[in-house]
């Protein structure tokens, strides 16, 4: 029996990716009734869907394909929380094969033997200190990419709270950023003058204007002495506490900025404030059972 219900939805869900274009609201919600497509976009876009549900697997207690996991007769709540992440992935304009692949890397990443051993606690700090999620991102002052995730990050800190901290790290990549290096000792020295947060704003909304003279501009706007930084910098006092962060980077896997890890696991999924909650709370959840998602 199973045989033949398991032949009979594939069948299913081959015809119906195959005729994308005439894959109505109804007709996705006749093969799938357990999820919600209409916020899916188009025909096309649900044909996706299916075509992803029947080649992927569910993570959690269905322990069958995803496109099963969603029939009327089951109960895994989770295969509805990865439905919701295959639905935004397809939103994002990525085709069927990437988003397969996507999502089999980022639950695989859950596995203690994937993530990384990284110190939370030298670093910039935000977000509730007792937090069982910790956020550590990787990044580099004069990397344009790096500037353009703060927004979403300090966002998702902001509405989760008391569910996640924040914990920021240098990794200057100097062979193409010659700047990033003395930002991330200045921001360093910042750190010790409880400023760190307010120069790290600073020099990421002025990433063109890391010379000396600016480094010292934006000390003086903070109430701190720019020439005496500069001489603590320049005399190599922070050196160490970089290169350490650095180090620790390399040895975690990090070859670009920015880089982000959820209590050591890598953030596989785009930078945006939907995707970084959605992994937030999925780590919650992980953390909560004891590395496992939460029984029916």
């Amino acid at each position: 029996m199973r045989l033949l219900l398991s032949v009979g939805m594939t069948a299913c869900l081959a015809a119906a990716a195959a005729n994308a274009a005439d894959l109505t609201v109804e007709r996705a919600r006749q093969i799938l009734p357990r999820t919600e497509l209409s916020t899916l976009k188009t025909d096309a876009q649900r044909g996706e869907f299916l075509e992803v549900a029947g080649d992927t697997f569910d993570y959690a207690g269905c322990n069958d394909t995803l496109a099963r996991c969603l029939q009327a007769n089951v109960t895994d709540k989770h295969a509805l929380r990865m439905a919701e992440l295959v639905k935004a992935l397809i939103l994002t304009g990525s085709p069927a094969s990437a988003v397969i692949d996507t999502v089999e890397r980022y639950y695989a990443s859950f596995a203690a033997k994937k993530r990384a051993k990284l110190d939370d606690q030298d670093c910039g700090q935000m977000g509730d200190p007792k937090a069982k999620v910790v956020l550590v991102e990787f990044s580099d002052y004069q990397c344009p990419h790096c500037s353009k995730v703060v927004k979403p990050v300090h966002e998702m800190i902001g509405s989760l709270a008391g569910k996640v901290r924040f914990c920021a790290k240098y990794f200057p990549i100097v062979s193409i950023h010659p700047r990033a290096m003395i930002s991330a000792e200045v921001a360093e020295y910042a750190k010790g003058q409880k400023k760190y947060w307010e120069m790290s704003e600073l020099l990421f909304a002025h990433q063109e204007e890391l010379d000396d003279y600016s480094l010292k501009k934006y000390a003086k706007q903070l109430g701190m002495d720019g020439d005496k930084m500069l001489k603590e910098v320049n005399a190599g006092n922070f050196d160490a506490a970089v290169n350490r962060q650095f180090k620790e980077g390399e040895a975690a896997g990090v070859n670009a900025t920015p880089s982000f890890y959820f209590n050591g696991r890598f953030f596989e999924l785009p930078i945006t404030n939907e995707f970084l909650t959605f992994s937030a709370l999925d780590e919650d959840e992980w953390q909560s059972n004891n590395g496992a998602w939460a029984k029916q």
